[in-house]
Parts: structure tokens; sequence; C-alpha cells
């Protein structure tokens, strides 16, 4: 990453002189100037980075600042690891004892990943130093480019990697990204090789099944004439087969997402009797319980994995799990829904607990039909009410959960708006992917998606409420509806996700075209 370096100028017996006069007026302190972003760096190393024909028992590295040691035997790594050593750190001055011998015609690399920090800010980098026992030096040179597979974003402090197998577990050459996503290794050997980027978040050099991270199953043969930049696509792996994922969501739902590609039948959880538990399946491999009673912790098992899950605390009262204050209705919708906190007892309508409030004639509608209850959630079908511009009104104590809770009062406005105030958006995409679907977001929720779409194709989106719009297109390989991230077990890539670049705004009442190129 790229940093400017702020540091402190000496102005001699000016500055004394200037401190000694006004210290006569007044006593203040002296803030040391703007924080120091630069990590430290090599002012000169034994050997020098890059040399040959290097016979040594000691490499000693001078800092261009007083720094810290943070372990060493993790953090300090010398590849090939054919060689044991000691290190101490005086000031600025690192010193690596080594144990044995280094082997003859071998290039060496020094990494120190985040091993010294700066006394003040704690700043760390990533130091590679190389050199060689031979005449020549190792100088193959293999760049990569890492980006985000679902937002595109470039992504700083990602470690990349070559390996001689994919069953390696950490590689045998390393580098991180800077603040442009970019990554280069150096002093390669040449030879045929695998490649994989992960974030290294606990600093092992191993890609672990919970970072973010993509990994390559063919090999790249490098050599004097390898020029390419790899570009890769990093994201959160599906959960693998060694690992089962539960929370609670609240205190009366709880959230379980299993390895991909696997069976919920498969699923045991002790102390909840599961055939009387209602569950909704949220995806293929994510299910929600929705719990009669509260529990201190569930005994979660799939197969030969278990997990014990604790709950936080009980609820004294019912709660939505998120408040809205407004609900816009199209000509096409008919109803809202309230998501709440726990599982609902059946609503009776007769109490006259909801009603429907028209500022305009101060009129109240009692709502005493189209009230549903379907395990935490409340849905209201206003077919038959009139809708535009009133207040939904739900008296405390209408709505029960199945802890004996109650809400407290609600209200929320109903819009519906006329298709006259409404657009449209027509989008003409341009594409070479053979199984693509497009989606529209709105203040970062999902508004509208169409499925199995393919190479070139004109979509419509119709009765759109006025606002900024960001469209999505993604490649469906496996004609699931849904994207897809880097799945391990297989090494299929993530599915790439692409932006229009900038959001799109629609007017009401107003057809808009726009055309959407998908990069190759």
């Amino acid at each position: 990453m790229l940093r400017k370096n702020y540091k402190m100028v000496r102005f001699g017996g000016i500055l004394v002189g200037f401190i000694m006069l006004s210290s006569c007026a007044q006593i203040g302190t002296i803030t040391g100037g703007a924080k120091d972003i630069m990590p430290p760096r090599i002012e000169k190393s034994t050997p020098v980075d890059g040399s040959v024909n290097v016979i040594t028992k000691q490499i000693q590295i001078e800092f261009d600042e007083f720094v810290v040691l943070q372990k060493p035997k993790e953090n300090l790594v010398l590849l090939p690891s054919n060689v044991s050593y000691e290190t101490k750190l005086i000031n600025k001055v690192l010193t690596l004892d080594l144990q044995e011998d280094l082997s003859p015609n071998t290039t060496y690399s020094l990494y120190l990943n985040g091993a010294v920090k700066d006394l003040t800010e704690g700043n760390d980098t990533l130091i590679q130093l190389v050199f060689s026992t031979g005449p020549f030096l190792d100088s193959n040179v293999v760049n990569f480019q890492i980006k985000d597979a679902f937002t595109n974003d470039i992504q700083s402090g990602i470690t990349v990697g070559l390996f001689d197998s994919l069953e390696q577990p950490q590689p045998i050459y390393f580098s991180k990204t800077d603040g442009q996503g970019i990554a280069r290794i150096r002093a390669i050997a040449d030879g045929s090789y695998f490649y994989a980027a992960f974030a290294d978040e606990n600093k092992n050099r191993t890609r672990d099944g919970d970072e973010f991270q993509f990994a390559e199953k063919y090999s790249i043969q490098v050599d004097s004439s390898f020029k390419d930049t790899l570009k890769l696509f990093t994201s959160l792996p599906l959960v693998p087969r060694s690992s089962l994922s539960a929370s609670f969501l609240s205190p009366y739902i709880l959230a379980i997402r299993i390895p991909a590609e696997s069976l919920f039948e498969g699923l045991e959880i002790d102390g909840l009797n599961m055939g009387q538990t209602p569950i909704q399946e949220i995806n293929s491999d994510s299910i929600h319980f929705y719990l009669p009673v509260y529990h201190e912790f569930l005994q979660v098992s799939y197969d030969t994995i278990s997990k014990k899950v604790r709950n936080n605390k009980d609820l004294a009262t019912l709660s939505l799990l998120k408040e809205l204050k407004k609900f816009i209705l199209t000509p096409e919708d008919c109803c809202l829904e309230m998501s709440f906190d726990m599982p609902l007892n059946p609503i009776d309508l007769t109490k006259g607990s909801f009603r429907l409030f028209s500022p305009q004639d101060t009129t109240y509608q009692e709502v005493q039909t189209g009230i549903s209850i379907h395990n935490n959630v409340l849905s209201f079908n206003t077919e038959g009410y009139v809708c535009n511009n009133v207040r939904f009104e739900i008296d405390s104590g209408a709505i029960v959960g199945v802890n004996g809770s109650v809400n407290s009062a609600i209200q929320t406005v109903i819009e519906r708006k006329e298709s006259e105030s409404l657009g449209v958006l027509n989008i003409d995409v341009i594409s070479d992917i053979k199984h693509w679907f497009i989606l529209l977001e709105k203040d970062e929720k999902e508004i509208a998606i169409m499925n199995s779409m393919s190479g070139n194709q004109t979509v419509k989106f119709e009765n759109l409420i006025p606002g900024n719009y960001t469209i999505y297109i993604v490649e469906d390989k496996n004609e699931n509806g849904i994207w897809d991230p880097f799945q391990p077990a297989s090494f299929s890539p993530p599915e790439r996700r692409f932006s229009f670049g900038r959001k799109t705004s629609v007017k009401a009442n107003f057809e808009h075209e726009i055309e959407f190129i998908v990069p190759q």
C-alpha cells in the first residue's frame, strides 16, 4: 500500500530558543505532529537484497526506526526452510544467527510477515529479503491482482502463494497485496506451481476454511517468459464438509448452516423436538428453527460434527426484528409483512386491536380480516382496504409471543403508489455469459430479480418506486438462482458478480433505457 511518510523535523537551536522564550508565557504540551502511518523499512542489510555468492552464518537487518519483534517463530520465515536460526533485536538491528550451513547454489528468501512493528503506531508489513549462495539469483516474477468476487472491490493485505502441490499446506513463495490489490512474488525458480490467495488473518500461512480465499486446481509453468498478471477473485467459501455454522438470531430463532451440497436429514439437535418445531428453509444449506420455548444452549450435530450453541438472554418484550416506518405498495402489491424476534401465537381479531387511520378525513377502518401468522411473521393482506397514505395501528398486547410476552403499540404508514407515480427501467444487456440473472437493489435492499437469462437480452422492470437503483448481473453457472462463492472441495471458482458501475436514477412516470455491457 502506498503511504506518505510523516516525520518530525528538528530545528536545532532556533527551536530551542523559541521554546525557552515561549515557556515564560505559557506551559503546554507538544503534540508530536501528524500520525506516522509508514511501516518500518530496511535501511541496510547483510547480505544485501539481491546479492549472490553469499557465504555467511548470520543475517543482519537495520531498520530506519526503532522496532519491536512480534512472534518471530511465527512471523519470521526463511525459505527454503532447511536452516534453523536464533533471533535477537537490539534497537534498530535484527540479527539471525544461522545454526546450519546454507545450501550451495540456492536462492533464499527471508520473509518478515508482520514480524517487526514500530514503537509508536504499531505499523507492520510484509518485507522480503532475497539472496543466493550461488552465482545466479532465481529471477522469475509472478504478478497477481486480487478482487472481492461479490463486490468487485480491490483487496489489500491478501496473502498470495505458490505451492508445489494442492495438498501442500504452506506456500514455498508468497507475498501480500498492496493498496491497489496487487501482489508481486519474486525470486522464483523455474518450475510448475499451483497458486492460492487467502486472507491469512491468523498469520499461519495456511488457507483456512473460514477465510476469504481462492485456489486454482491447475498449475502454471513459471520461467523467464512468464509475463501474465493473474487476476483472482476471492470469497468466503461455502461451509466445508468439516464445518457447521449455528447461532441464535434471537433467543427464539436458531439459524443453522450445514456443509454445502448436504442434506438436512443428517442434522440433529439435542434437547429439541425437531419434528414438532416450526422451521423455514432459507436456501439449500440454511435453515431457521422457530423455538417454542427458551433454551440456554443447544447441542447441534451433523454427521461427526458437533457444536454447542449458547443463547445470550431471555426476552421480556416482543419486538420487531426491524422496525419499518413506512410500507410502500405498488399496484401489484397486496401484502405487507412484519417479522418479530420469536414465533407468534394465533391472533384474535375480535378485539379490535388492528385499524387503519386516514389523516385526510380522520376516519378509522377496523381490520378484522387479512391478518395471518406464520412462525415469527405477521402478514396483512390489504385487499378490500383503502390503503392510500394511511396509518396502520396495532394496539399494545395485540400480538403475543410463544413465551407470553406481548408487543408495544406499533404505528406504521402504508402508502400505495399509482402507476403514474412509478417508473420503468429497460436494460439492454450485452453479455456472452451462458447463464445469468439480474437483480435490482435500492437502499441496499433487493427489490426485484429475474432468473434464467442467457447471452444478450433486454430486461424490463416495471412499477419501480422513484429513486436510485443499483443493477447487478450475476453469472449463474449451475442455474440455481443464487450467487455461489468459492468451493474448496471442488476448487470451483466463485461466480462473477458485475455491477453497472453507477446508480441508475428512476423517475416517476418515465421509461428509462440503459445499456449494460458485461465485462469479459
